[in-house]
């Protein structure tokens, strides 16, 4: 009996090939020297296949910078509702899972200060939406917790937070000394908070 044929790879499944692949690109040549060639042999396919889903390197740019967002929200809501956590312990799981695997990359390789350029140039208007959708997230869920009075609004003190982390990223000198700034700021805004 002959063995049946693999499943169609779905639309979906593709794209999530390729932009695996072009992340893997950008972050070992960073985003000027990776080619369209250089994602389609990552993800396995013809350059001429790479071109029926995006049209160029800056199209495939966005659409990291849409996926990124879109799983840094869903993975920040999770962490913010665990159950059994402080205040301080969500602060920071939201804070980790805001960074997905973009900020490793930023800050373990070469070419992190350019991926980091490229996403202010290439993904600005993208990157101010998915910004202000993360405050938004986390003023909801601090909405729901006593706000100590002189602080502002649930959302002040989540645009606060935003800020303050994203000034992180400017200031450290490793992955270590970004997940200790991290675990400060959540500790201080929760005893600010409590």
């Amino acid at each position: 009996m002959a063995e049946a044929a693999p499943p169609p790879v779905t639309v979906t499944e593709r794209l999530d090939v390729i932009l695996d692949a072009a992340f893997r690109a950008f972050a070992t040549y960073g985003y000027r020297r990776t080619a369209m060639d250089d994602i389609a042999k990552g993800a396995g396919i013809s350059r001429s296949t790479l071109y029926l889903h995006f049209r160029n390197k800056e199209d495939i740019f966005r659409s990291l910078a849409i996926r990124y967002f879109d799983e840094a929200l869903r993975d920040m809501g999770a962490a913010l509702e665990r159950p059994g956590q402080s205040l301080e312990q969500a602060l920071l799981a939201a804070f980790i899972a805001k960074d997905g695997k973009f900020m490793e990359a930023v800050l373990t390789t070469a070419h992190g200060e350019e991926l980091m350029d490229a996403g202010f140039s290439v993904t600005g208007d993208l990157a101010s939406a998915g910004e202000a959708r993360m405050v938004q997230l986390l003023g909801d869920w601090l909405a729901r917790r006593p706000i100590p009075p002189g602080l502002g609004t649930a959302h002040d003190v989540a645009a606060t937070i935003m800020t303050a982390i994203k000034g992180l990223k400017t200031s450290v000198r490793g992955m270590d000394d970004y997940r200790a700034g991290q675990a400060r700021l959540a500790a201080l805004f929760a005893r600010a908070l409590a």
